[in-house]
């Protein structure tokens, strides 16, 4: 990976006149070259990931796998919240996502193989915020320490769903919405926790009942429970099995449906504000 043509200090006085709203003086880089060096660290990260033979964990199923780099809006405002934080340490600034529909143990595994591909520790890289979530927003964090940071967001398919629906919610209710805070309004207000409670209680639940369900497929095949007979029709616990993989196939499919449903209903109430 090509390394940083920047000092530290010099990436410290970027982040402060970003922080500040003020122009970088003479000799230093600007806001756009930072970003374009930060954008190709992101893109060859992604390319790495993607060159992973997710297959055998995965089968059929194909992770999607993005980068970005921040906005310089994003950016000032995570400056101003962490006012000493010098740019060159904010570990985000270069993203890359990973999405796909997977279990939990799923999502653990590929945070595994992520982390091994480039070396990294999983206790000292890997933060989760499935069991305690911020904002409602669950997801596995891998934080890659590289020629620069970058932060790998990797996420099951309903996890991705409800933190694009919530952003869409952030751009109505207010961007503080996704740092704990509550609007002022009492409606709005209950409107954003019941948002944060579909993740952490609704959906963090379905993923667990399907984490289960995998894990007692998985146990039985081991264990040489019989599932289809000789003619390849069900047996009794073949169909049950079968029974319960559809429901939450189907539950999660709701789900996935009805998220997208709230994003266009937030999307469209701005786009009325902004036409008013």
């Amino acid at each position: 990976m090509q390394s940083c043509p920047w000092s530290q200090k010099q990436l410290r006085r970027v982040g402060e006149a970003i922080r500040d709203g003020s122009t970088p003086n003479d000799g230093l880089p600007t806001y756009g070259e930072v970003m374009l060096w930060y954008n190709d660290l992101a893109a060859e990260v992604q390319r790495e990931i993607r060159a992973l033979d997710w297959e055998p964990l995965l089968q059929e199923r194909v992770p999607e796998v993005t980068s970005r780099p921040k906005t310089i809006d994003t950016l000032r405002q995570k400056l101003i919240r962490d006012h000493d934080r010098p740019m060159s340490g904010v570990q985000d600034i270069a993203g890359v996502r990973f999405e796909a529909e997977m279990s939990l143990d799923e999502q653990d595994a590929v945070v595994n193989a992520i982390a091994g591909r480039f070396a990294h520790d999983l206790d000292a890289c890997v933060r989760d915020m499935r069991d305690e979530p911020h904002s409602g927003y669950r997801a596995v964090h891998i934080w890659l320490r590289l020629e620069g940071r970058v932060e790998v967001q990797v996420r099951t398919h309903l996890q991705g769903h409800w933190a694009n629906m919530y952003e869409s919610a952030a751009d109505l209710y207010g961007r503080d919405i996704r740092y704990e805070w509550l609007p002022d309004d009492q409606e709005a207000a209950q409107m954003v926790t019941a948002l944060r409670e579909l993740s952490t209680l609704r959906i963090a639940q379905m993923e667990r009942d399907r984490n289960e369900f995998e894990l007692l497929s998985l146990q039985l095949e081991e264990a040489g429970v019989v599932v289809k007979d000789q003619r390849g029709h069900p047996t009794p616990t073949g169909a049950r099995l079968a029974t319960l993989k559809t429901r939450y196939r189907s539950n999660e499919a709701r789900m996935q449906k009805d998220l997208q449903t709230l994003s266009r209903f937030f999307e469209s109430v701005r786009a009325a504000g902004r036409d008013d």
